[in-house]
C-alpha cells in the first residue's frame, strides 16, 4: 500500500525563479491497484514520482510504503519498499531486454 499524505514540494523557494510543484497532494493506493497520473507540462508529475521513489525529499507531508514512513528514507534505503521503471531506456533499465525483464528486476531491488 501507497500513501500519500498532504504533501508539497517548492522549488527555489524564496527566489524569483521559486516553483510550487506540489501542494497538499494526498494519494491512497492498495495493492493491486492502478494508477495513471496525468497533466500538462509542469503539473508536478514527475516531482511526485521522484517524491514516493525518494528522489525529491517533501517539505511538508508523509510517504508511507506498507505502513513504513519513507518520507525522510534517501533513495537507495527505499529501494527496498519500491522499484522503478524510467521511460528513457538510458536510465535504470537494460535496453537490449523486455519490458518485462525490466520490471523483474525492479521488482527485486533491495533484496
Amino acid at each position: 500500500m501507497l500513501k500519500v499524505t498532504d504533501i508539497s514540494k517548492t522549488f527555489f523557494k524564496g527566489t524569483t525563479n521559486e516553483k510550487k510543484a506540489l501542494s497538499h497532494l494526498s494519494l491512497t493506493l492498495n495493492d493491486g491497484d492502478f494508477c495513471t497520473v496525468i497533466g500538462s507540462n509542469g503539473a508536478g508529475k514527475s516531482t511526485l514520482l521522484n517524491s514516493i521513489a525518494g528522489a525529491y525529499i517533501p517539505d511538508s507531508g508523509t510517504i508511507e510504503i506498507n505502513g513504513n514512513d519513507v518520507t525522510k528514507v534517501s533513495e537507495y534505503k527505499r529501494a527496498k519498499y519500491i522499484g522503478r521503471v524510467f521511460q528513457d531506456p538510458l536510465k535504470g533499465t537494460a535496453a537490449g531486454m523486455q519490458v518485462e525483464e525490466n520490471l523483474i528486476i525492479a521488482s527485486r531491488r533491495g533484496e
